[in-house]
């Protein structure tokens, strides 16, 4: 259990936001942090390589109003239920044709991540990723998420045995569902290079969780990968599952070419899928979950309010798009990582041609609550988003991301995962 510096008293009396605004309870050592992940392992690579990620843990925990998780929880069922509808999936074939969504249809997705901005009127849901990272590493410390409730409420059980009985039931259920009554032999964690991603240590680490439980697992490259007889295999081992935690969505490159055949033919579980990126993902799905567009919203009116505005930019017209850009977000369709997405009001010219030339969505921007905290003894207060880690529309535990600038990163000094505590 991660033990902070201080009590939190000031959430019996106080407003959410104003904790997290002003409150610099619940100080955390980032070191500390790391050796708690270190000492839980037998990875003796795991220090050294949590040490080169100085940014990856917060130096406080963010609070977030009980009802505020129960509805991003709603609206998590409610998604997974709209993508199983067949209105939501004809309209997702119209778009995207190449994509066979009969492909391992039963599965549903292993840890989907669902981000949310935390408004003065609510959550508000950002977007959905497929390769949500980072849950091995954070699952540590969902603990404290339970310790502020008030007496006699209804506490989500968070503790790390608990999440990690979750998390191997998850990679299980998702195995049994195409494979009943076929046993799991290997697993495979793929990434690109996966050595070289900052978020490897979490793929160690679930690699090592699934290994403690009899579930073999390999953590390797897609280019090592090869698929012939109708098995996937690496260095001749056949391959049962994968854990796809590749950024090329729809398996197009040339590593991803075993995976892709694997997928298509049914010859090992695949998840996340291109299905699931197609479903779930593409940033154009908040379009159909909100009802913009003039198109029906999939999801229920009492829960489209938490999804914010969201615009197909092709479908709008540019001189209007243009003048309301400073209240809009720009993200490219088969986005990831904030990588090309602008904040309206920093738009160029320039960078406002690359938009309208490429596939992107507008969405009305929701500025991310903040928390303070101390930073080598001076008040800052970074930005926070809150990631929901889910499957089969279910929630599993929340983590904050805390961060200063455009966008979340693990970067930012005093910022990275820090634990959500419910009050």
């Amino acid at each position: 259990m991660l033990t902070p510096a201080s009590n939190a008293n000031c959430c019996a009396t106080t407003a959410v936001a104003e904790i997290n605004r002003s409150c610099h309870c619940l100080p955390f050592d980032a070191a500390v942090r790391r050796d708690r992940v270190s000492s839980g392992s037998h990875n003796p690579r795991l220090p050294g390589l949590l040490a080169d990620r100085p940014g990856l843990y917060a130096g406080t925990a963010v609070f977030l109003a009980r009802d505020h998780y129960l509805q991003m929880a709603q609206l998590v069922e409610a998604v997974a239920h709209s993508t199983e509808t067949n209105s939501y999936e004809v309209a997702i074939h119209a778009r995207d044709p190449g994509i066979d969504l009969t492909c391992q249809q039963e599965s549903q997705g292993l840890l989907m991540g669902f981000d949310f901005h935390v408004s003065a009127d609510g959550p508000r849901l950002i977007e959905i990723n497929t390769n949500a990272g980072a849950a091995f590493l954070a699952k540590q410390f969902a603990e404290p998420g339970s310790s502020c409730l008030p007496v006699g409420t209804n506490r989500p059980d968070f503790t790390e045995s608990r999440l990690d009985d979750l998390l191997v039931s998850m990679f299980l259920d998702e195995w049994n569902t195409l494979r009943r009554g076929e046993q799991l032999g290997t697993l495979a964690i793929v990434d690109e290079n996966p050595e070289n991603q900052y978020l490897y240590p979490d793929m160690l680490l679930a690699a090592e969780l699934l290994n403690s439980r009899g579930i073999r697992t390999l953590i390797v490259d897609p280019s090592a990968l090869t698929y012939r007889d109708g098995a996937l295999r690496h260095d001749g081992e056949t391959i049962d599952m994968v854990y796809n935690r590749l950024t090329d969505f729809k398996l197009e490159a040339d590593s991803s070419r075993a995976l892709q055949q694997a997928y298509l033919e049914d010859g090992a579980v695949i998840s996340p899928s291109p299905r699931h990126h197609a479903l779930y993902a593409d940033k154009r799905n908040l379009v159909l979950l909100g009802g913009a567009d003039g198109t029906p919203g999939a999801v229920e009116a009492d829960l489209r309010v938490m999804i914010p505005l969201t615009q197909t930019v092709g479908l709008i017209d540019p001189a209007a798009a243009w003048k309301a850009r400073k209240s809009k977000f720009f993200k490219p369709a088969g986005g990831f990582g904030s990588r090309a997405a602008y904040r309206g009001d920093k738009l160029t010219t320039g960078v406002w041609k690359t938009i309208l030339n490429g596939d992107y969505v507008a969405q009305q921007y929701v500025a991310p609550a903040d928390r303070g905290l101390l930073v080598d003894g001076v008040p800052v207060r970074l930005k926070f988003d809150i990631r929901l880690y889910a499957y089969a529309g279910k929630p599993l535990f929340p983590v904050a991301r805390m961060y200063s600038g455009q966008t979340t990163n693990f970067r930012t000094s005093g910022g990275g995962l820090a634990p959500v505590i419910l009050v």
